[in-house]
């Protein structure tokens, strides 16, 4: 191999580990470019394969068609030379997606379409493939020229026909099915798949980005506009960096339109207008977009802004943007319409306008209203706002309910003067406040605005912020939301090459939010990763603590390597002298799943190493409950020895006191409940006096107190005690009613 072959090679080799983007396609082009000057079509060959799947991805149709062209012409003059296949990589695979290339542009016939359909069959024919990709072509043309009644025999035929390896994936072939069912007006029948494949989780591609943005509009006409909301605050995230997610981004400006989101539609539009000058072959997905923008420009228009300009320093106003585009769809509909023998585009635009017949109230924004303008100078209303943020950050952490009210005021100041600086920092302190009492909504809220006021302004800390409003949403239970957040938040930071230590705790995060959702694979990467990032920037304390996240997500699941990664874990752990909370914590975790596994006599060692540590950290007021969880858990390990009884008896006790000198006093009755159970049978009297206490403690917590109020019944009734039996049993219904806990 000489020297320019080596450096094809590479090429080719650095092409198939990068992700699809401008980088992967300059290696491309320059890889065709070396072949073709040096004479090696091979090679040229090879990098077209390549091609093929990276033009589709990025949307440049131009580039698709010329190397489709390009590699059917070797390979039709010498097979041999220039296989169908080489490596993972094959050209009947983009058939279909020169079909759907074709259709898509009025610069192209009928002919074209059918010639490039005939094509495909006979190539398949030929190469002893079947027919399931074919039929998927002509399904997918068939819609593409406006032909619906036809499409339906396409499907039928497609369905009967076998699956190979050539075939749609199960995730693509559900969501363009669910697409042909909403055009059909079956909204039930599109639904029912794309909950298929949000259920099962499946993606490929462009799924489920496709799927979600597709079902928005169905899903308000079935009465579900909060699935709606999920789906369009999620499914947006996943195609705002796309450049050829333009229907999809079609989808989300509908729904803004009829949703009362005028606002963040027109944000969005006035992102990705620039798609319109891209790829300019692919004209029906351009008429999508048009036809929405149109929609979503009329929205606006109607609600009184219409003379407003399009942003600040664009010479448009909204009506003259609308003027132009609706003009632009009509004439791009009727040159379809021409090419395709019918009227079918034409009809969809007028379909388009009638949408806002129907609007649906799902609010999105969730930022406190500015206040009215009143006589009063803006230094003064300046001067009050920067009061309040100072009453904020100074009441946050020792008066939150005065803080938090102090910040609400003064964000609706901020927000009225302008003040991106302030609005900022006040939001930001309001968030705290309301962390601190609890109020998980309060500092959603907040944490939003201070995202929304940074990705305006296209600040730094956007990111940041960001990770703040996704721990928020963790909080207060809204984990699907939460990783959006996150993954966008992940995306910035990469795009801005933050440091490892940055990424690591969003990785970290991530982790938390897909486990919450139940995606165990997702969760486990993300641990793992955090971990890894964590270790390249020599913060030890942060990976123990991802460790222990993967460690205990692993044991969750029953897998083995749980042990091992906590054992692992505990090595790390042990190196952080300076910080014992950490070393306590891992050493107790691996104890505890020890124990879980039945091996006690290890358990029991390393929990009494915890212990140690405890015994000697007890000023820090967070290893007070640690020693008293400790002492909990080695009396569990204890207890699996019966002739141990008295021992896990007596650390059980001592757990309860340390418990209850760190205010858990929920657990400390749990302790208490499990020390008598072991001496109900033999020592009734003294298993009597610590249930009794125990349901003493557990007065606040009403699952403890029921377990404890229904055990005490038990033994009361085998004491002779039936009177104050028939109580504690009364008093254990009772609650079970008032707190929800029937069943």
């Amino acid at each position: 191999m000489d020297a320019v072959e080596k450096r094809l090679a590479d090429l080719l080799a650095r092409v198939d580990a990068a992700p699809f983007g401008v980088a992967g396609r300059a290696l491309l082009d320059e890889c065709v470019a070396l072949a073709d000057q040096h004479d090696l079509p091979e090679w040229g060959y090879a990098a077209r394969l390549r091609l093929l799947a990276s033009a589709a991805r990025i949307g440049d149709t131009d580039a698709q068609l010329s190397a489709f062209a390009w590699c059917v012409g070797r390979n039709a003059a010498d097979p041999e030379r220039f296989p169908l296949q080489v490596g993972d990589h094959d050209l009947l695979w983009y058939h279909k997606h020169v079909v759907a290339a074709l259709t898509a542009s009025p610069l192209f016939t009928l002919d074209d379409v059918e010639s490039a359909l005939e094509a495909m069959q006979e190539q398949y024919l030929r190469a002893g493939a079947g027919m399931s990709a074919v039929w998927q072509a002509r399904f997918q043309a068939t819609l593409g020229l406006g032909r619906p009644e036809r499409a339906a025999g396409m499907l039928a035929a497609l369905k009967r026909t076998p699956r190979d390896e050539y075939s749609h994936c199960f995730t693509c072939s559900r969501a363009e099915e669910a697409e042909f069912h909403y055009l059909a007006g079956h909204d039930q029948a599109g639904l029912a798949l794309t909950a298929e494949i949000l259920a099962n989780d499946l993606s490929c591609g462009d799924e489920p980005a496709n799927a979600m943005a597709h079902a928005l509009l169905p899903l308000l006409r079935a009465g579900r506009p909060g699935e709606a909301r999920r789906l369009h605050l999620r499914g947006y995230r996943l195609i705002r960096s796309s450049p050829d997610r333009l229907r999809a981004i079609a989808q989300h400006l509908r729904f803004c339109a009829v949703t009362g989101n005028e606002a963040r539609g027109l944000e969005i539009l006035v992102q990705h207008l620039r798609l319109l000058e891209h790829d300019r072959l692919n004209q029906l997905a351009h008429l999508d977009l048009l036809s929405a923008a149109v929609v979503l420009l009329t929205a606006v228009e109607q609600a009184g802004a219409g003379d407003q300009p399009v942003i600040a320093s664009a010479p448009w106003t909204i009506r003259e943007l609308l003027v132009a585009l609706r003009a632009r769809a009509a004439a791009l509909a009727e040159r379809f319409d021409q090419r395709n023998g019918n009227d079918f585009e034409s009809r969809r635009l007028a379909q388009d306008e009638e949408l806002l017949n129907t609007r649906y109230d799902v609010p999105l924004d969730t930022r406190p209203s500015p206040p009215p303008v009143l006589p009063v100078p803006a230094e003064q209303l300046h001067a009050e706002a920067r009061r309040l943020r100072a009453e904020a950050e100074n009441l946050a952490d020792k008066e939150p309910a005065r803080a938090l009210s102090a910040a609400r005021e003064g964000l609706r100041l901020a927000l009225g003067l302008g003040n991106r600086e302030l609005t900022i920092s006040i939001a930001r302190f309001g968030a705290l406040a309301a962390m601190t009492m609890g109020e998980d909504e309060a500092a959603i809220e907040f944490c939003r605005v201070a995202v929304d006021e940074a990705a305006t302004a296209e600040l730094a800390a956007e990111p940041s912020f960001r990770l703040e409003l996704g721990a928020a949403l963790f909080r207060g239970g809204r984990a699907e939301e939460a990783g959006l957040e996150i993954e966008e938040a992940l995306r910035q930071l990469r795009v801005a090459g933050a440091p490892p230590s940055e990424l690591a705790v969003g990785h970290h995060q991530l982790g938390q939010a897909e486990a919450a959702q139940g995606r165990f694979t997702a969760a486990r990467a993300n641990y793992r990763d955090a971990i890894a990032l964590a270790s390249r920037s020599g913060d030890h304390a942060a990976s123990t603590r991802y460790g222990l996240a993967l460690g205990e997500l692993l044991l969750s699941r029953d897998d083995p390597q749980g042990l091992t990664v906590l054992a692992g874990t505990v090595v790390s752990a042990r190196n952080l002298t300076s910080n014992p909370q950490v070393q306590i914590g891992a050493l107790h975790l691996l104890g505890r799943s020890l124990g879980a596994m039945h091996q006690d006599e290890l358990a029991e060692r390393v929990l009494r190493e915890a212990l140690h540590l405890a015994d000697d950290a007890q000023e820090i007021p967070a290893i007070r409950y640690e020693h008293a969880d400790v002492l909990d858990s080695i009396s569990r390990a204890v207890s699996a020895d019966p002739t141990r009884r008295d021992e896990a008896v007596e650390l059980a006790r001592r757990a309860a006191d340390g418990f209850a000198a760190a205010s858990a006093r929920s657990e400390a009755g749990r302790a208490l409940l499990r020390a008598a159970s072991m001496l109900e049978h033999d020592q009734p009297g003294q298993a009597l006096t610590l249930m009794e206490r125990a349901a003493q403690l557990a007065a606040e917590r009403p699952e403890v107190l029921v377990k404890c109020l229904d055990s005490l019944a038990e033994l009361q009734e085998r004491l002779g005690r039936t009177g104050e039996a028939h109580l504690s049993r009364t008093r254990a219904d009772r609650l079970r009613t008032t707190a929800g806990l029937l069943g």
